[in-house]
């Protein structure tokens, strides 16, 4: 008894001592981890903030990078000669920059400190917005605007009959800077086309209506294709896998140094050095042996057999197959296509060389080989854009359905704004054109033509990397096929008008520039990739303005470029009416010119054809032909740069064949020196001119890229 009351009054007390001496113990501990935590959270709360910050930074560098684009690119693509060195989906401006920061601005940073060096994120932020920016300038929006679209008024002022026509249109005013009629002065667009008297001033309010307008359209336009670039990204890079050559490249240069180094891995490596500084002496020897032929030797990168075809039917083979120049950058891009891609770009080259001989040599005039080529081209174009949406399809449907239930990650906020940026802009861009005067069908099938396009030719730089590619079809070659009667004259000139913005901008296409520049960021958070499509917009938007501003000073106060050349600044005058007048003439005549030849049936053998290898390569993981070499042969990027396609092609094939994936991995710096070779060359001749113009001596242009 006593033994159990001893126990009990011991147990109580040894319990309540070391329950208060462990719950104070415990409790300071507690109250330890949670100021550690606070402190934690704290720093979390820091970075985050810093994140943000060095994000706004890059924003800003990205803003002046573009506007640099804006305001240099049409004086020196223009009035110093036809350089183009932002005209493709390699801009040389974007590409200047972003290796002045890389070689130049960072390593300098990181002498003072290292966290003062732009990481790749911030790197991706610049070139991306860079790259967008470079939509603006030229082929993509102020060329055809500028010149294209407002000649119109002169042509209209000096035809009687084609005042009348567009008086029956019912037009908005707005779309041109002077007033249509016959015999109307038109002084925004005469002093545009020649040159602004000294003394006077620009016409700025003249120009104030059709930014609005075209303005509208081409915002629609570009939510339509910024949209589109956010839906396919994801379901491109993850689940088909696809090879994104360029972004490649871009990354490589981007990629950040290792711990205690100043430079990116590639830009450390002897052998990248070696092929890239090989490749910028060729390219320096020739452009100085232009400047001064009898002492700087050459050595020739083109060549020309054309001794050997001169006898049938050889002689019938295009001139692009005996006769052609090596493109370093192409055999590089070759190296990172996968082989069924490189092989059927050159392999389809030649099949339509050979189809050109056979048909010159046996059905002389019967056929018409480029249109027919051509209408091979957007068969295959309709039925790859079908693919391409059909393999995707779970991913489109649940891009749509996030708009209309609630997200539940991340990642489905980011597909919803997506979604309603691509729904906003294809309603816009329909609405437009109606509100404009255009038929409602016809206007369906404009907006479905340029979704079409947008779609293929980002599809075709994926697949592919060719930094130089653009659509050859247009919509009016399509509306032509249907019965005169059912065509407003209206519609014909809002078709041609409406082609200059998706064929001739495919050029340098936003939806193409949107997947890159979110493949730049594809480590980024959802919210962020989000963000940066309201980034990629607003660039655009502010490119409109400034970039126009900068074109417009210029073709007003220079008539002719600065070159021996002397050629008309203003070369985009007739781009719309030469094929809009000639139409609507024959509109009100009654009768649309039809082709001499079948085009239904060449469009829809290029529709079988590509569905065809299509299939096949869905089916036989080894099946060696694929259909973008139908998109890609007898266009001029194609016809040039085949040769090089097919030596980068046999160069991989032997690499891999006979040294395996360890060579293949070991020759990546020697490749990209070749990419990067052409790109300092690029860079060089295009400021020197600028150079030899300040000194007061002549100039040349000498080019290193397709053109």
């Amino acid at each position: 008894m006593l033994e159990s009351e001893f126990s009990s009054e011991f147990s109580s007390k040894f319990s309540s001592k070391f329950s208060s001496k462990f719950s104070s113990k415990f409790s300071s501990k507690l109250g330890e981890g949670r100021r550690f935590m606070t402190k934690r959270e704290a720093r979390n709360q820091a970075t985050g903030d810093g994140s943000r910050r060095r994000h706004a930074l890059a924003v800003g560098i990205g803003f002046v990078g573009a506007v640099f684009v804006w305001v240099v690119s049409p004086y020196q693509n223009t009035l110093l000669g036809d350089m183009e060195l932002g005209d493709s989906y390699m801009s040389i401006y974007a590409m200047f920059v972003v290796l002045l920061l890389v070689l130049a601005v960072n390593p300098a940073l990181r002498l003072l400190r290292a966290g003062l060096a732009l990481d790749h994120k911030q790197l991706g932020v610049i070139l991306g917005m860079m790259l967008i920016a470079a939509v603006v300038p030229r082929y993509g929006c102020l060329a055809p605007m500028m010149t294209g679209i407002p000649s119109v008024a002169v042509e209209v002022r000096e035809k009687a009959w084609l005042a009348d026509a567009y008086a029956k249109m019912n037009l908005p005013s707005g779309l041109f800077p002077d007033k249509l009629g016959y015999g109307v002065e038109t002084p925004a667009i005469d002093y545009l086309l020649t040159e602004l008297p000294p003394g006077m001033s620009i016409p700025w309010q003249a120009w104030l209506p059709p930014l609005l307008h075209w303005g509208t359209l081409l915002l629609f336009i570009w939510l339509m294709m910024i949209g589109l670039g956010y839906i396919v990204f994801p379901q491109w890079r993850q689940n088909e896998r696809l090879a994104f050559p360029l972004l490649t490249v871009f990354q490589e240069v981007t990629r950040d140094p290792a711990e205690g180094r100043r430079l990116p891995p590639l830009f450390r490596q002897r052998v990248f050095w070696i092929t890239a500084g090989v490749v910028f002496v060729l390219h320096f020897l020739q452009g100085a042996s232009a400047y001064n032929p009898e002492r700087v030797p050459a050595i020739p990168l083109q060549w020309n057999l054309s001794g050997l075809f001169t006898e049938d039917p050889w002689r019938h083979f295009p001139r692009y197959i005996y006769e052609s120049r090596l493109y370093f950058a192409f055999v590089g891009i070759a190296f990172f296509m996968p082989n069924r891609i490189s092989f059927s770009i050159w392999f389809f080259a030649v099949a339509y060389a050979v189809y050109q001989m056979v048909c010159a040599m046996y059905f002389p005039g019967s056929v018409n080989v480029y249109a027919s080529v051509n209408d091979h081209r957007m068969g295959a174009m309709c039925m790859l854009a079908v693919f391409i949406v059909w393999l995707g399809r779970a991913h489109w449907a649940h891009v749509f359905r996030c708009l209309v239930r609630r997200a539940r990650r991340d990642e489905d906020v980011r597909d919803r704004t997506a979604a309603f940026l691509f729904l906003t802009g294809c309603a816009g861009i329909w609405g437009w054109l109606v509100w404009a005067g255009m038929q409602p069908h016809w206007a369906f099938t404009l907006l479905l033509f340029g979704f079409v396009v947008a779609l293929v030719i980002t599809r075709i730089v994926a697949e592919t990397g060719v930094p130089f590619v653009r659509s050859y079809c247009d919509h009016f070659t399509l509306l032509a096929l249907a019965p005169t009667h059912l065509i407003s004259t209206a519609s014909i000139f809002l078709s041609c008008a409406g082609g200059l913005f998706f064929s001739i901008a495919s050029r340098v296409c936003p939806t193409t520039m949107a997947v890159h520049a979110q493949g730049l960021q594809e480590d980024a958070p959802p919210s962020r990739q989000r963000s940066f499509a309201v980034v990629l917009i607003v660039t655009l938007l502010a490119g409109l303005v400034i970039g126009g501003a900068a074109r417009l000073h210029m073709l007003y106060r220079h008539s002719t470029s600065l070159d021996d050349q002397a050629e008309a600044l203003t070369d985009w005058s007739n781009v719309l009416t030469r094929r809009s007048s000639a139409a609507i003439q024959e509109k009100m005549a009654g009768q649309l010119t039809r082709p001499t030849y079948g085009r239904v049936g060449h469009t829809l053998f290029g529709a079988g054809l590509a569905g065809g290898l299509q299939w096949a390569c869905l089916a036989m993981p080894r099946w060696p032909l694929h259909p973008v070499g139908i998109l890609m042969a007898y266009i001029s990027y194609g016809r040039r740069t085949w040769s090089s396609v097919f030596l980068g092609w046999v160069i991989k094939l032997l690499l891999v064949r006979y040294g395996g994936s360890r060579l293949y991995h070991a020759a990546r710096p020697v490749f990209l020196g070749l990419i990067l070779g052409e790109v300092f060359a690029t860079v060089f001749w295009g400021i020197a001119p600028v150079a030899l113009l300040l000194l007061g001596h002549p100039y040349k242009i000498v080019h290193v890229l397709p053109f």
